[in-house]
């Protein structure tokens, strides 16, 4: 690559920043629902389709997984261990219901839009974006149609689910205790010594790389990506249990919110948007679907597992995980549980989706 392009993408590299994070504290200071991420993700997305040159390095989300998975370990206690060995059920309530219904709306959108039966399966799949879209294409789908819908997807829990998360726990009581919460870290950072706290924070800074280094390792080695996060969160909460000393700022919380936002908005383009044009009614059926499939599961195990409505809301949310746990505090919610029920999501649905669409595509 030759300096001059080097330097260009440094450029928009920093001009992507500067947005995300001109979205992310003025979102912050509208107090949206998860504004820090929403609002980098809006002012990202929106200059993207303008320009077409907001960009991220690729190494932008092994860091946020990593810091994501130091503040969900920060969050672990023994009590949180106790709980985490009850989500057998949950988990397993969560997959069946959510596979069964996103087929369910596949066979619909189907049946009812144009698309052929590949298209419609994948468009909403509860999976990874790029995952399964390189899926349509092995199996010759509309791989750009899938894509557009699968960031709509990802669109409805962030614009829409995200202020049902906020209003379901206000009424039930987790965004007061969430409140509290904050108020009593911020009495506590005040009262810690200066210096113990800078040295707490790059105690904390220190455990986030080694995890996060441990966990692309091991992503590397495995292929599966997800393991950046699941393996930060392992070692921060294994050190956190043993000294009690992890710390660090809610700004950084916050901040990591903006990254998550703006790598989200860089994949939003005018191209995109254009083949939204071809796709409007699913894309309608696709935003309402999974917005009801959100609130009936999470109704669901908050009634049958005695979690609170806000944990399982983020926990049924077909976003992403590290992004849910990011955001999991500020509505009172479990980031741990959300973590591992958003994973057990996540893995299933790689591991059975494609295979249950292979079985489906000849019979319809």
């Amino acid at each position: 690559m030759e300096r001059a392009e080097v330097m260009s993408e440094l450029l928009w590299f920093l001009a992507t920043i500067a947005a995300a994070l001109a979205g992310g504290f003025l979102f912050r200071k509208l107090k949206v629902p998860a504004g820090p991420l929403v609002g980098a993700l809006l002012f990202v997305g929106v200059l993207n389709v303008f320009t077409g040159r907001m960009f991220m390095y690729s190494g932008m989300k092994n860091v946020t997984k990593a810091v994501a998975g130091l503040f969900i370990g920060m969050s672990v206690t023994r009590d949180t261990l106790r709980k985490l060995l009850t989500l057998i059920k949950p988990a397993v309530i969560l997959v069946v219901i959510i596979l069964s219904l996103c087929l369910g709306m596949g066979i619909v959108l189907y049946y009812n839009s144009g698309l052929d039966e590949v298209t419609s399966l994948f468009s909403v799949a509860p999976g990874g974006m790029q995952d399964m879209t390189l899926m349509t294409m092995d199996l010759n789908g509309d791989a750009a149609v899938v894509a557009v819908l699968q960031a709509l997807r990802l669109m409805s829990v962030y614009f829409v689910s995200m202020p049902i998360v906020r209003i379901l726990s206000r009424r039930s009581g987790t965004l007061e205790k969430a409140e509290q919460s904050e108020r009593r870290a911020r009495e506590k950072r005040d009262a810690m010594d200066p210096r113990t706290r800078r040295k707490r924070i790059a105690f904390s800074a220190g455990v986030a790389l080694i995890g996060g280094v441990l966990g692309w390792l091991l992503a590397q080695l495995m292929d599966f990506s997800t393991l950046v996060l699941i393996v930060s969160m392992v070692v921060a909460a294994a050190v956190n249990l043993g000294t009690g000393k992890l710390y660090m700022p809610r700004i950084v919380r916050q901040i990591t919110q903006m990254m998550s936002g703006a790598l989200i908005g860089v994949t939003v383009t005018y191209e995109s948007l254009g083949n939204l044009k071809k796709a409007l009614i699913p894309a309608v059926l696709i935003t309402m679907g999974f917005v009801l499939i959100n609130v009936l599961i999470a109704m669901i195990i908050s009634k049958t597992c005695k979690i609170d409505i806000a944990t399982a809301m983020l926990s049924s949310s077909a976003g992403g995980a590290s992004e849910s746990a990011l955001v999991a505090e500020d509505f009172g919610a479990d980031p741990a549980i959300v973590t591992v029920l958003q994973i057990t999501r996540l893995v299933c649905t790689t591991a059975f989706y494609p295979v249950i669409v292979k079985l489906l595509y000849p019979v319809l």
